[in-house]
């Protein structure tokens, strides 16, 4: 994770800003810059631009526009933003690392500067958990299509074993004998495979592994003569 000791402060203000004093207070250097001065200069990799939010919008597409092209030179943060001035999910999504609302005490102040100079995002609680259950909401998505794709992913080592002996006529005496188990073991084996592969007995089972390609499937065995 990047860690930044530099804030390139960008405002329209020529007043004194407080992200400059308090960011000097916590040893994080600050330089004040426009928008031409930073797409001039060279990309520094422990630097990161504060962009005031003061008097502006950023649903405004200028605004927007301009932030969005800051953000694929520089890790960037918002401050002096005015509550309702900025929807959290679309700086986000312009690739704003933080927001700083311009209500904000001098605490939570110190306390964003020193979560972004460490490379983390600094957003409220909801969105940063609307985002994590996404994620995993995608992955699970993705997990199901994979499982869908190639259903026999599902299935343990010793359940695909089970599935050839059984494809090649095999009984269960016969795969309990293959696999050094008890037959009754091949029998609890069969329950699954059979719910897994919503096969209702072996003859669907058998189309089910010529349709998975199961047939062509290396037991993890040495047959028995």
């Amino acid at each position: 994770m990047s860690k930044y000791n530099k804030f390139l402060i960008v405002s329209n203000s020529a007043k004194p800003s407080n992200v400059a004093l308090l960011a000097n207070s916590i040893d994080i250097s600050t330089d004040t810059k426009n928008r031409a001065e930073l797409f001039h200069m060279d990309v520094d990799d422990t630097a990161m631009v504060a962009y005031s939010m003061a008097g502006k919008q950023l649903s405004h597409n200028h605004v927007a526009n301009e932030v969005h092209l800051i953000a694929q030179r520089f890790p960037i943060f918002i401050f002096d933003a005015a509550r309702g001035s900025c929807d959290p999910q679309q700086a986000l999504d312009l690739g704003v690392r933080g927001i700083i609302y311009c209500d904000e005490q001098l605490d939570k102040l110190l306390t964003a500067f020193k979560v972004l100079s460490e490379g983390q995002l600094y957003y409220p609680r909801w969105l940063l958990s609307e985002l994590v259950n996404e994620m995993l909401t995608r992955r699970i998505e993705q997990t199901n299509s994979s499982d869908s794709a190639f259903p026999h992913t599902a299935l343990t080592k010793q359940e695909l074993n089970i599935v050839k002996l059984v494809a090649q006529g095999a009984r269960n005496k016969e795969v309990a004998y293959q696999l050094n188990i008890s037959a009754h073991t091949v029998k609890t084996h069969l329950s699954s495979i059979f719910r897994k592969t919503q096969a209702r007995n072996r003859v669907e089972l058998l189309r089910w592994s010529q349709q998975s390609n199961i047939v062509n499937y290396h037991p993890d065995f040495t047959v028995k003569g």
